[in-house]
């Protein structure tokens, strides 16, 4: 199928919670349009396409029609949405769009929900830009975005059903994770798509890893523990039982801040003497950008990936082909492989491909 005419939509609130340590976007408001993150991603997609004499069909305001006018793009509005805009004004405007070959949205997992409810069958391309990202119809990142979108105008593409998942986010913040499935969309197949949903593999070998951290740590550095059971086998080994889901900063084998926000990490980070320990996302590769998004671009800059230390159990890495990044700075150097702790003194080399 080639795209002729493609509806376009942002959730503005998308990825808002990431670096304030929220864990998701569901319970804040913006207090100011240049604050979201998910319109900076819309913006970035829209110049980077190549393909602009299609038709595009977009909801009025920070939804659709500001980003496509800083973009330069020609578009028709079929919907005026409510402002701050609710899940409700997705809804509405994917139903006044249902004439479009495929729906281009900029946000995440409870975005894609909200399509998903719409009851519009339209085939759908997801801009990563949430916080939570379990679901498997974003594409790898914008530039793969770009991509995918210019090859469906060109060429035309075929599609896929994909899985929409969430969580609850009130028991996400506190540590409780109970990933559901809501049905499927039609996604573009294309390598440039996550191909399946966040999964959990049993962390058989993360105390093992967890005693190598442990044994190799300098007293004098601070060392900030990123979410997941493999990464809280360190925490719990050391005697600190804390969220599943956050980041903890240790320095001398004692717990020093407990579910760290972005502004905390930075801190230390500035201090020059830290290690960031974070692990493989199971299913998806990911590394930075999804799931961890309290690392900020300013945090890995300065950090460098020469002070990142990737931890993974072996059935993660084993149906993974190679890792992923989804991070909005050209000027962030990332390594084309990097060596992860398998188990104690157990390492693997991997490709970072994305």
């Amino acid at each position: 199928m080639k795209i002729k005419r493609a509806a376009f939509f942002v959730n503005p609130l998308a990825g808002y919670g990431g670096i304030r340590n929220n864990k998701g976007s569901d319970n804040l408001h913006l207090k100011s349009i240049d604050e979201s993150v998910s319109i900076k991603r819309a913006i970035e997609f829209l110049e980077g396409i190549k393909c602009r004499n299609i038709e595009f069909i977009v909801p009025n305001g920070p939804m659709g029609s500001t980003e496509m006018d800083n973009a330069g793009l020609k578009y028709t509005i079929s919907y005026y949405p409510e402002n701050p805009t609710t899940s409700r004004d997705t809804i509405n405007f994917v139903r006044s769009a249902i004439e479009a070959d495929i729906i281009c949205f900029v946000g995440g997992d409870g975005t894609a929900r909200d399509i998903l409810l719409s009851g519009a069958n339209l085939p759908a391309l997801g801009i990563p830009a949430g916080v939570k990202m379990y679901s498997s119809v974003f594409s790898m990142n914008i530039r793969h975005a770009i991509d995918v979108f210019d090859d469906a105008c060109r060429e035309g593409i075929n599609f896929m059903d994909a899985e929409v998942a969430d969580i609850n986010e009130e028991e996400y913040r506190q540590g409780i994770l109970d990933i559901k499935r809501f049905g499927t969309l039609k996604v573009p197949d294309s390598s440039g798509m996550i191909i399946s949903s966040k999964a959990e593999y049993p962390a058989s070998s993360a105390f093992d890893i967890a005693e190598y951290i442990i044994d190799h740590m300098n007293k004098d550095f601070y060392y900030v523990i990123g979410p997941g059971t493999t990464c809280k086998a360190i925490t719990a080994s050391l005697g600190f039982h804390t969220n599943m889901l956050g980041f903890d900063i240790i320095r001398d084998k004692k717990l020093i801040i407990m579910d760290a926000g972005e502004n905390e990490i930075y801190k230390y980070v500035d201090s020059g003497h830290i290690e960031i320990i974070i692990s493989v996302i199971g299913g998806q590769g990911f590394l930075l950008g999804r799931g961890n998004q309290q690392l900020s671009r300013r945090i890995i800059k300065k950090a460098g990936f020469e002070n990142i230390c990737v931890i993974s159990s072996p059935e993660k890495l084993s149906g993974i082909k190679g890792l992923a990044t989804d991070i909005d700075d050209d000027d962030i150097h990332i390594p084309e492989f990097i060596r992860v702790l398998t188990g104690y003194a157990q390492f693997k080399i991997m490709r970072i491909n994305f």
